[in-house]
């Protein structure tokens, strides 16, 4: 079986398609990532794997013409006999509602012999759109043997600079909006613990280096980057410039320290923060809504609205005296047990023969 994953050949950024590649290959497919091959070869596959449609079409896309070519060369390769699998990371784009990027979602999903879900909400609500598609349900495999997974929670803080007694709640991860900022930033003025301590390096929208051509924003945008942090660690708070990518050796540091990991989402179907919270035996606190919502309730990990302020802080209390129990051993233990890897990886190789 030959098989081309649709993405980039040089991302470092998000791990999640790299391992699942070399874990496929590990069970002898030949498999390979890819976006320059989907456009400019004409070599035959059996499987054409997408993951997000933006790797196809580039992320900031606007060129309406690329929906043509993408779908020409789909067509061109289930002609001659390829199979198309589409894994749905999300319901739609992130960060924009650029109408290209939309139409290359639904150009794929309408495409798709096989569409892979990480969780029960995204099959029903694809299968509700979408009747007579061909669903199946992965999880979100772990990253097991790509980060160093040896560091203690001492260590990492020394590493970090973090202070040894406190309660740190990480929220990870580029915040996206205003108002996932607000919220995190409500919910852990509202949380009475004298030990509390947020760590959130992706926070703010400020740079070192500001992009933008008012000279007054640039001015803003540099007094942000220094003045916002330096306020906040006045109230137990490090937060960083949310441009600022955390290198993958520095990562498992961020975790490891960390004693609740805090989903920041508003709206979310999958986060690869749950997965990587379960591998460094971390408790989640996170919204209820998407597969997360689901995966964090089968767990027994807290839940939370994110409109309601009052629950959040409970979930956060109550993930607090979840991790004061053990209950990241438990979920490490599940990780291992259903997202492990291998699981995965056959699971795909499944799923590419149905």
């Amino acid at each position: 079986m030959k098989v081309l994953i649709v993405f980039r050949e040089d991302d470092t950024d998000n791990l999640f398609v790299p391992v699942l590649c070399e874990a496929i290959r590990k069970q002898g497919i030949d498999v390979h990532c890819s976006g320059r091959d989907f456009w400019e070869k004409d070599e035959p596959y059996d499987i054409i794997h997408f993951q997000w449609p933006e790797e196809a079409v580039g992320w900031n896309c606007t060129d309406i013409s690329v929906i043509d070519r993408l779908r020409q060369r789909i067509r061109h390769f289930k002609d001659g006999g390829s199979k198309i699998v589409y894994t749905r990371h999300n319901a739609c784009p992130h960060y924009n509602a650029n109408p290209v990027i939309r139409q290359a979602y639904g150009l794929i999903e309408s495409c798709s012999d096989v569409v892979v879900h990480m969780g029960r909400y995204s099959k029903e609500e694809f299968g509700k759109a979408h009747p007579g598609s061909r669903n199946v349900i992965i999880p979100h495999h772990i990253y097991e043997n790509t980060y160093n997974e040896s560091i203690s929670r001492e260590e990492a803080r020394r590493h970090l600079g973090l202070p040894a007694d406190k309660m740190i709640i990480t929220a990870f991860g580029k915040f996206r909006n205003r108002e996932e900022i607000r919220m995190v930033l409500d919910a852990f003025s509202a949380l009475r613990n004298k030990r509390k301590f947020l760590l959130a390096p992706r926070m703010f929208p400020f740079a070192k280096h500001p992009g933008q051509r008012n000279p007054l924003k640039r001015l803003l945008s540099l007094a942000g980057y220094y003045l916002v942090p330096a306020l906040l660690r006045l109230r137990n708070i490090r937060a960083g410039a949310n441009g600022e990518l955390i290198d993958n050796d520095e990562l498992p540091y961020y975790i490891a320290a960390s004693d609740v990991i805090f989903v920041q989402r508003k709206r979310i179907l999958n986060s690869g923060n749950v997965p990587l919270a379960f591998l460094f035996r971390k408790v989640v606190a996170g919204p209820d809504n998407g597969n997360v919502g689901e995966l964090l309730r089968e767990t027994g990990n807290p839940v939370f609205s994110p409109d309601d302020n009052a629950g959040i802080v409970r979930a956060l209390e109550q993930a607090g005296r979840l991790a004061e129990q053990g209950k990241g051993e438990e979920n490490y233990r599940y990780a291992r047990q259903h997202m492990n890897l291998e699981v995965v990886a056959n699971a795909y190789i499944d799923a590419y023969g149905k």
